[in-house]
């Protein structure tokens, strides 16, 4: 008695073999959408550049703060730098209140001792007065150390 194969084993081959093809034609066709500027996504709903609407350049706005309405209305962070071991948080926030409404003062401390690290931050909440504080506290003594007050940049 002989046993005929149902070709299982090959079949499943080939149809994994058809799949592993299909998918590298959908991915190649993708990139060739995308090198032409157009989302695979929208081509898939009909929305090629030749669909969309025309927008103008004179109908473009962009929208840039001004000097003024930033300088004057918007939050501001201080690094300060040159921190004495002992300063807090509160005594930062008392040594710039002079300035002007402060929405957070911290001093950064040292995980292990629990102490300053040197440094923090203060951040008002009107930029014309953090340009004050930076003016004024820039350069003076805190605890017998000389500060340094400036802009705070992101990481």
């Amino acid at each position: 008695m002989t046993r005929a194969f149902s070709g299982g084993k090959r079949q499943r081959e080939a149809t994994r073999d058809r799949h592993k093809k299909e998918k590298e034609q959908r991915l190649a066709h993708n990139r060739a959408l995308r090198a032409q500027g157009v989302d695979p996504m929208m081509a898939d709903m009909e929305m090629s550049p030749q669909n969309l609407p025309e927008v103008k350049l004179e109908d473009v706005v962009i929208s840039v703060p001004s000097q003024e309405r930033r300088g004057k209305n918007f939050p501001m962070k201080l690094f300060i730098g040159g921190l004495g071991n002992t300063i807090t948080s509160e005594s930062l926030r008392a040594a710039f209140a002079r300035f002007g409404d402060i929405e957070d003062a911290v001093v950064i401390v040292d995980r292990a001792t629990g102490r300053s690290r040197g440094f923090g931050f203060v951040t008002f909440t009107r930029s014309a007065d953090a340009q004050e504080a930076i003016k004024q506290m820039d350069g003076t003594l805190l605890e017998d150390r000389t500060l340094k007050v400036n802009n705070a940049e992101g990481r």
